[in-house]
C-alpha cells in the first residue's frame, strides 16, 4: 500500500483476483468464511481439507471504505479516520487547551462525519503524501 517513503509501485502489487487465481490453481476452490463483524476488512477463506485459514486485506484492489468502522489514532494524538488519507484531527491538541469530554465526542463525530465512501484509488494515492506507516502506527 502507498505510504511515505516506502516505493510503493502499482505494477508490483499483487491483486486479490490473481491471489485467489494463484491459490486455487493450487489447491482447488477455497471456502469463504462468514464475516464475523459485517465491517471486516478482511475477506477470509479455508481450503478444504487444510487446517488454518487465509485472509486477504483488498484496500488497494478492492476497496471497503463504505463498510470500514476503522479510526486511528497516532502516537503524536491525531485521529486518522481513512489510513490513506492524509487528513488528521489533533486531539491531543484539543485536550492540552482543556477540551470537555463532550467537546472531545463532538469532535471525534465531526472527523467521522468526514470519512469518505472511497479512497481517491491506487494510482491518486499513490502521488499523494502521506505519513510512513511506522509513524502512523499499525
Amino acid at each position: 500500500m502507498p505510504f511515505g517513503g516506502n516505493k510503493w509501485e502499482h505494477r508490483k502489487m499483487v491483486s486479490y483476483a490473481e491471489m485467489m487465481e494463484t491459490i486455487q490453481r493450487q489447491f482447488g476452490n477455497l471456502r469463504k468464511l462468514d464475516n464475523e463483524m459485517q465491517d471486516d476488512t478482511s475477506k477470509g477463506y479455508q481450503v478444504p481439507g487444510f487446517h488454518g485459514r487465509v485472509g486477504f486485506i483488498t484496500s488497494m484492489s478492492q476497496h471497503f471504505c463504505a463498510t470500514c468502522s476503522r479510526l486511528r489514532l497516532t502516537a503524536d494524538g491525531c485521529l486518522k479516520v481513512c489510513l490513506h488519507g492524509n487528513s488528521e484531527v489533533s486531539l491531543v491538541k484539543a485536550l492540552r487547551s482543556g477540551a470537555s469530554e463532550e467537546e472531545l465526542i463532538q469532535l471525534i463525530n465531526e472527523a467521522v462525519k468526514l470519512k469518505k465512501k472511497h479512497h481517491a484509488g491506487m494510482f491518486r494515492l499513490a502521488m499523494q503524501s502521506n505519513r510512513p506507516m511506522v509513524l502512523i502506527g499499525g
